[in-house]
């Protein structure tokens, strides 16, 4: 009898035990690594591989703590570049070997979070697979030109008030004279993307000097905010093929220009994107003008009262943007320069 008393009470704890999950390994702990090569995460395609590598460079500055002014140096390291390299499926991400480089790192591990629609669905967890969604009723609100020191901080007010969120494409000047206001941008829960240093048209400076814009504005935003942008979008809306396989980022245009620059009228402002805007679009704005910025309120209200959500670019695009492509709107997608 005692001994099956005794037997009970070790059944009921282990029992106790197993509801609790103390004790018990992590599912992913069962997890082994693999090894696979960059053609079958990227199915060949190489705008994919070039996502894994800008990935790769955010992890890099991460891992190593570096400065801003590593920013240039990143891009310079030799990332894999062919399909049939190996890398490491982990626990913990994509483990990838590096050849020699400044930061004299030998190995990264890429968080799958950094690789949810960048690879195939089949190599994440569920939890960081991309699933259909139906954009009929989403649309972007994008603005550009800032950070405004007065204007930006007025419009991150009227979003968090109506709880949507938006995508700046900044320009490097402006972040490096108001930094806190960058960081503001990203700490209300909106996104920031790269729009040049000092708003060039690209297609008259050469693919060099474009190069070094977002090189410099990247470096701008990094040392503001801890992270690198991972869009462009390119002043005017210009860029050249060339330029697109250069930057190895994302570029970003619109599909509804609310002509607020040529405009300078709030009411103009709200007309204009009212009757342009359906499902799927992503809508141009700046925050440097004072108009757009009072006209942002209306604008949120109604598009919200006709059954729209308004969220970042990257929600908006399911988070399957690629370098080397440039995206209009939720469906509309083609290589940069064309």
């Amino acid at each position: 009898m005692k001994q099956k008393k005794w037997q009970r009470w070790v059944w009921l704890a282990v029992a106790a035990v197993a509801m609790l999950g103390v004790g018990t390994l992590p599912a992913q702990a069962k997890t082994t690594n693999k090894t696979v090569t960059f053609g079958q995460l990227t199915n060949k395609n190489p705008h994919r591989l070039a996502a894994i590598r800008q990935a790769a460079r955010q992890q890099i500055l991460k891992q190593t703590h570096a400065k801003g002014s590593k920013v240039a140096a990143v891009c310079k390291v030799k990332l894999p570049k062919h399909m049939t390299k190996k890398a490491t499926l982990t626990p913990k991400g994509l483990r990838m070997n590096l050849l020699d480089n400044k930061f004299k790192v030998k190995q990264i591990t890429i968080p799958y979070s950094q690789l949810k629609g960048k690879v195939l669905n089949r190599y994440l967890p569920k939890t960081q697979r991309t699933k259909a969604i139906k954009t009929k009723k989403m649309v972007a609100l994008t603005f550009d030109d800032g950070p405004d020191k007065t204007l930006t901080p007025r419009l991150l007010k009227t979003l968090k008030k109506y709880k949507v969120h938006a995508t700046f494409f900044e320009t490097g000047q402006n972040v490096s004279r108001n930094p806190k206001i960058a960081r503001a941008v990203l700490a209300g829960g909106n996104e920031i993307g790269n729009h040049s240093w000092n708003h060039p048209d690209f297609n008259r400076i050469g693919t060099a000097k474009t190069v070094s814009q977002i090189t410099r504005t990247n470096r701008a935003i990094y040392q503001a905010t801890g992270t690198l942008p991972q869009f462009v979008r390119p002043p005017y809306g210009n860029i050249t093929a060339a330029e697109g396989r250069a930057i190895e980022q994302p570029i970003i245009r619109w599909s509804v220009d609310s002509r607020d620059w040529a405009y300078l009228n709030k009411t103009k402002d709200i007309n204009e994107v009212m009757r342009d805007t359906r499902g799927g679009d992503i809508i141009l704005m700046h925050d440097i003008h004072a108009q757009s910025v009072a006209a942002a309120p209306t604008i949120i209200k109604r598009l919200k009262a006709k059954g729209y959500k308004l969220v970042t670019v990257s929600q908006l695009l399911n988070y399957q943007t690629l370098p080397g492509l440039q995206y209009f709107g939720a469906h509309d997608y083609r290589t940069a320069g064309k």
